[in-house]
């Protein structure tokens, strides 16, 4: 089958979405795909892999048998003043010809956000008669105005009025957690949705027991670990850290590190300068093998979003700290999706993003408590690869895309 894909960001960027999309690419190949990929071509506001196939070959069309089509990223419209809604209205524009202009095919897959790839699968699929299934991975534009990214009230509208266009003509749905899901029926969505969790690569991501390097490299080889690794935005409300950390000054051997990049990297930094904190450290964002060794090198592990990030979000990264066997801290809302599977795999504890005191309680509560850390640990392992590996995950994709390309009379059981 002939599937195209439409991805705002691939390899070499990092971020969750393009290691997400690169490995379902390489997936669906494998199920005997064939795979084309539109993107964008690595910005200048982006976070790179220098090390990637792109920069040593030229940036190949052909990459492991998979076609690799790129636009450009418009990084310099953000600079001006006003420019973001043109960079939104152009890169729809380009995503929209690359793909009337590449061979039809039999089904259409995009990643949202953002929002515009709904519109340019809509019209790309509208002229060549096809379908497109929208991946819904974070509600936009609800989540741009609970967390007052957007405020202009035209902007609303057009956005809003956007998303019912995307919503009315998609053939079906995959989200990531059921308050998505929700969300989409109270939207009045009438095809399929299927919940299909976000996934991680058993190849890369699992326990290490052996002599990690990056203690050794940090000297942090006997201290207690508390860990955080991904975007550093305004969504992840990553202050918490920061002030729990304050509370904990007189424990020595507690180490918070914090892995990452964003906007609110400097911020973070003046924070831990202000309150004279030696008990934190933050890191650049780390790749592939540092990935997981990071991870597994803490004895505990963070996550967080902020309280004006929509309870249906469940970040990227939840899935590979339970594949690595570490008890959790999630800094989110007690009714969220989030919340709600840690309580179903009992690997963890939830603190509300506001209540510094309680996370540094919890951080207390694990240092001191070894045989829990062991016995939640393994519980987050268990449940982990049971739900979230990379070939059950992707093998429901191929189903969905099989039965949207018309390939297929299996639907997915978890179907709505």
């Amino acid at each position: 089958m002939d599937i195209m894909i439409m991805v705002a960001s691939y390899p070499p960027t990092i971020n969750s979405a393009a290691r997400l999309y690169s490995e379902l690419s390489e997936s669906l190949r494998d199920m005997g795909h064939n795979v084309t990929v539109i993107t964008t071509q690595p910005g200048e506001d982006s976070k790179v892999d220098k090390e990637h196939e792109y920069y040593k070959s030229g940036s190949p069309k052909k990459n492991n048998g998979l076609n690799i089509l790129r636009v450009s990223p418009l990084s310099f419209l953000s600079k001006i003043p006003g420019g973001k809604p043109l960079r939104f209205f152009f890169s729809c524009l380009l995503f929209t010809f690359r793909g009337l202009f590449t061979k039809c095919p039999d089904v259409i897959l995009i990643y949202s956000p953002p929002l515009y790839m709904g519109i340019s699968a809509h019209i790309i699929s509208y002229l060549k008669k096809t379908r497109f299934v929208f991946n819904l991975q974070d509600i936009h534009p609800k989540v741009l105005f609970d967390t007052g990214a957007v405020k202009n009230r035209f902007l609303i509208r057009i956005l809003s009025k956007m998303e019912k266009i995307c919503y009315r003509n998609a053939h079906s749905f995959i989200v990531y957690s059921p308050g998505n899901r929700d969300y989409l029926l109270k939207q009045g969505v009438k095809q399929k949705i299927f919940t299909i969790p976000n996934w991680f690569d058993t190849k890369l991501i699992s326990p290490s027991y052996q002599m990690n390097p990056f203690l050794n490299e940090k000297g942090i080889r006997n201290r207690f670990i508390v860990s955080y690794i991904g975007s550093m935005g305004t969504p992840q409300g990553l202050e918490i850290i920061i002030n729990a950390a304050n509370l904990l000054t007189m424990y020595d051997d507690i180490k918070f590190i914090l892995a990452g990049e964003g906007p609110s990297k400097p911020i973070l930094k003046s924070m831990i300068n202000g309150m004279k904190l030696n008990n934190i450290v933050l890191l650049p964002m780390m790749l592939n093998e540092r990935y997981a060794q990071f991870i597994n090198a803490a004895n505990v592990s963070l996550i967080t979003l902020s309280s004006g990030v929509p309870i249906q979000t469940v970040p990227g990264k939840l899935s590979e700290i339970m594949a690595c066997g570490k008890p959790l801290i999630a800094v989110v809302k007690e009714q969220g999706d989030a919340a709600a599977i840690i309580k179903q795999a009992e690997c963890g504890f939830c603190v509300e993003p506001t209540n510094a005191k309680e996370l540094s309680q919890i951080v207390l509560k694990l240092y001191r408590g070894k045989k829990l850390r062991k016995e939640i640990g393994k519980k987050a392992m268990i449940f982990a690869k049971q739900n979230f590996s990379r070939t059950i995950c992707t093998k429901k994709y191929d189903e969905v895309l099989k039965n949207a390309g018309g390939n297929s009379d299996f639907y997915y059981d978890e179907a709505s």
